[in-house]
């Protein structure tokens, strides 16, 4: 053949392209399928506020814990009602003895008492004798000076501060996840200003590099150009590590493992105040969950004045048993009952449960005193979120004035400095006094969002 190809060579290089088309389609797909699944990926990484709240209930450990806690006043609820319940017990005891008395009773209670065991002899020094007791006894409380119920009292009111103290933790969880959320919110907003200021601080160099080649300024105007530039590239760098602080900062707020990565939804914007200051005071007094908490232990409180009293009284039970003797194990040789009832009054203990009705006043003394402690400080939280949610609404327009004041002058300057009708001095100056603009404009409404939220935590009703 010409050229040296052959039919078996041409076969080859046909099957070698046809070889290379199929994998450039299929790395083609391959590449479309990555990027279908990264896009789907990073869309499932959106994480609203609401999401991440949900997070955070769900995998918060301060929760678990307060959720611990609940049941175990649950549990102490379901122990409160042992007193009014029968106690029944069955025992098994195995003796062997000599002893005289324990001999002649053992006998009697096994009913094998013949008259050769009135012997003097025989019950003076009598054989060891074994014996298997089986007794089953019942004790049913009637009354103990109202232990049962004041009991059953404390123990619901227990239940009842475990739940309004894990409705308190839950707020405050709530509160930390916004709180983290806007904070990752402000990080990228900053990151976002320094990448703008970058962007102005790179066009002051270029007009500064034009004007000293042109030799209208002085090299240290360059100069200073370029150390701006520097510190606004620091700035940036600054603004990316907040950014990752912040994250790590939401996902433990979430209960999250701090190394994962969202993409966070939505930006930073003013709140109103929809209240006023005197509803918010009252809901505060009626709505706080750690208010209500303290006091239910108060009332608790009073109730162990009561307890401390029951001692004073007298009790009354009632006891019955069985009792089945053998000389083996669990054998009915012998039964017995008998039925009690126990009358018990304590006339003179040493002045115990007089000791102890003076500490349980003095600790409802106590419990008082920290409750009329805590709406105190419960009306300052409130004051203090309030003026501070009242006051941010007026920072916000002072400073969404002072950017746009501040990006006006800017733009003068640097007419001003390129037409050489000023120095680059009031250039740096109008930059930074735009980046300090800009930013404060971001506190002022992080500010805002963070203390309504304050407000509601203050409030109770978060």
């Amino acid at each position: 053949m010409e050229n040296g190809w052959t039919p078996s060579k041409l076969g080859g290089a046909d099957m070698n392209q046809g070889r290379i088309v199929v994998v450039s389609i299929m790395s083609v797909l391959i590449l479309l399928l990555t990027l279908v699944v990264a896009s789907v990926s990073y869309s499932a990484e959106q994480l609203s506020l609401d999401q991440a709240v949900a997070m955070a209930l769900a995998n918060n450990p301060g929760l678990k814990a307060a959720d611990a806690q609940v049941e175990a006043a649950d549990a102490g609820v379901l122990r409160s009602a042992s007193g009014f319940l029968p106690k029944v017990n069955i025992s098994e005891t195995w003796s062997r003895t000599d002893n005289p008395l324990m001999v002649l009773g053992t006998k009697l209670n096994r009913e094998i008492m013949g008259p050769d065991d009135f012997n003097p002899v025989v019950i003076n020094d009598p054989e060891p004798l074994s014996n298997y007791n089986t007794r089953l006894a019942v004790t049913q409380p009637l009354f103990n000076g109202g232990r049962e119920y004041i009991g059953r009292s404390q123990a619901k009111l227990a239940r009842e501060t475990s739940v309004q103290e894990r409705e308190r933790a839950r707020q405050e969880t709530v509160y930390g996840v916004i709180k983290a959320y806007y904070g990752v919110l402000l990080a990228k907003a900053h990151n976002a200003v320094a990448q703008q200021s970058i962007e102005t601080s790179a066009a002051n160099l270029r007009l500064a590099e034009a004007r000293y080649k042109a030799g209208a300024v002085l090299q240290s105007d360059l100069l200073r150009a370029k150390v701006q530039f520097s510190e606004v590239k620091e700035m940036v760098t600054r603004s990316e590590n907040a950014v990752r602080l912040s994250t790590a900062g939401l996902n433990f707020a979430m209960g999250s493992p701090q190394a994962d990565e969202y993409e966070i939804a939505g930006t930073l914007t003013p709140q109103e105040l929809k209240t006023e200051l005197a509803q918010v005071l009252t809901d505060a007094q009626a709505k706080r969950p750690d208010l209500v908490a303290m006091e239910l232990n108060r009332r608790n409180s009073e109730k162990s004045i009561s307890m401390a009293r029951t001692d004073y009284l007298p009790s009354l039970n009632v006891m019955g048993q069985v009792d089945w003797n053998s000389a083996k194990l669990a054998g009915d040789d012998a039964k017995s009952w008998a039925v009690m009832g126990v009358l018990q009054w304590n006339l003179f203990d040493g002045l115990v449960t007089r000791s102890k009705v003076k500490e349980a006043v003095a600790t409802n003394s106590r419990m008082r005193a920290l409750e009329e402690q805590t709406r105190e400080r419960v009306q300052l939280q409130v004051r203090q979120a309030y003026y501070s949610a009242s006051s941010s609404l007026d920072r916000i327009a002072a400073t969404a004035t002072s950017v746009e004041e501040a990006d006006e002058g800017l733009r003068i300057v640097q007419k001003r400095y390129e037409a050489g009708m000023t120095n680059f001095v009031d250039v740096l100056g109008a930059e930074n006094a735009l980046i300090r603009a800009r930013t404060n404009a971001l506190q002022a409404v992080y500010d805002n969002n963070v203390a309504l939220a304050e407000l509601k935590l203050a409030v109770g009703t978060l």
